[in-house]
């Protein structure tokens, strides 16, 4: 997730004319997509207009299998259509808010939907009526029940889809959200209710947002972390430092003892867009994001000898992978609820 420093204007007038096609479908978490969301918008080469954004652009709908570029000259249907309700570029992302329809036929229908890039990826969602995304945000409110008392870490905040129900099922954590991009916050705080998480609880869990780089030696807090959450992830891959061994040794420190850290490890299908295209409105190329993964894992090995995986279920083909022994399965269950019990003993371990 990643930004620009200063004023915000939620205007129209700085929307993207965009358009979206399928691509990637996961629809429960469940969903997790590809590579490291319930979906993949794949999205043409923005082009600045001047007038509101008109209520369209097709979308894709979850697909378990990766579509040929020429869907993207596919005629757009109607029931595919969001609506797009913000976009503006900054230096370190383009971000895109997307209305998927409550009538859609789509699986995330009533969603609100977060982009950054223009792999497409979704790296928030947002529902009013429901906190759980069925999708791999949710998985991340699994870490409380097997970790130390303590303040937990979000590496990659995003629109604060893991922090919010974390915070609906454990009220009483204290959160510590990192974001590099402060035109993504406000976005956030705008669009997908980030102000309400940071609003202490009656219990006294919060969110509380710090503006900075989650990989900085700075972003660490004394006497160190009871859990990180790292969903950090750029073009459709996990950043390339959490591909280095020495970036997990450093994240090893800022954990307390018993401290567990928990990553989106992404999936195998990449998608990134054609730069060199022929076509006006672009088209992709698709690359295995295995080996990111692959990497992501073996690196963490480095610092984590005890480190599980799993991969996410259904359709998905997104992993999750979750440092130290594997936890006591029946107690672990016995504290989520059932919606999130589910997959629990699909933790293995991981050997390189």
């Amino acid at each position: 997730m990643a930004c620009m420093h200063g004023g915000l204007v939620l205007s129209p007038g700085n929307a993207f004319e965009t358009t979206y096609s399928p691509q990637c479908f996961s629809p429960s978490q469940g969903g997790y997509g590809c590579p490291h969301s319930p979906s993949s918008y794949q999205r043409s080469k923005p082009r600045k207009i001047s007038s509101p954004v008109p209520a369209s652009a097709s979308s894709s709908s979850f697909s378990s299998a990766v579509s040929s570029p020429e869907a993207a000259r596919q005629p757009r249907k109607k029931w595919l259509q969001p609506r797009q309700l913000f976009s503006v570029a900054t230096p370190f992302n383009e971000i895109t808010v997307l209305d998927i329809p409550q009538d859609s036929s789509l699986d995330f229908a009533g969603s609100r939907l977060l982009l950054l890039d223009e792999s497409g990826n979704i790296h928030s969602m947002y529902r009013e009526d429901c906190k759980y995304t069925n999708a791999y945000w949710d998985q991340f409110a699994t870490l409380p029940p097997i970790i130390p008392e303590g303040p937990i870490a979000i590496l990659g905040l995003g629109g604060g889809t893991s922090a919010r129900l974390m915070l609906d099922l454990w009220p009483s954590c204290k959160l510590l959200g990192w974001e590099i991009d402060e035109t993504l916050v406000e976005v956030a705080r705008e669009y997908f209710g980030l102000s309400e998480l940071e609003t202490p609880t009656e219990q006294g869990g919060m969110l509380e947002v710090r503006l900075d780089d989650a990989l900085e030696p700075s972003a660490t807090v004394e006497g160190g972390f009871a859990g990180i959450i790292v969903d950090l992830f750029a073009n459709g891959e996990v950043l390339p430092q959490l591909q280095e061994p020495e970036m997990w040794v450093e994240l090893k420190k800022r954990l307390k003892e018993g401290g567990r850290i928990m990553i989106n490890c992404g999936g195998i299908c990449v998608e990134k867009s054609d730069s060199m295209s022929e076509l006006d409105d672009g088209t992709w190329t698709w690359e295995d994001g295995g080996y990111a993964k692959e990497a992501t894992l073996r690196a963490m090995v480095k610092a984590f000898p005890q480190t599980l995986f799993r991969k996410m279920g259904g359709e998905s083909d997104n992993y999750m992978a979750l440092t130290g022994p594997l936890p006591d399965l029946a107690a672990w269950a016995a504290a989520l609820p059932s919606k999130l019990q589910e997959g629990l003993t699909d933790w293995r371990s991981f050997y390189p």
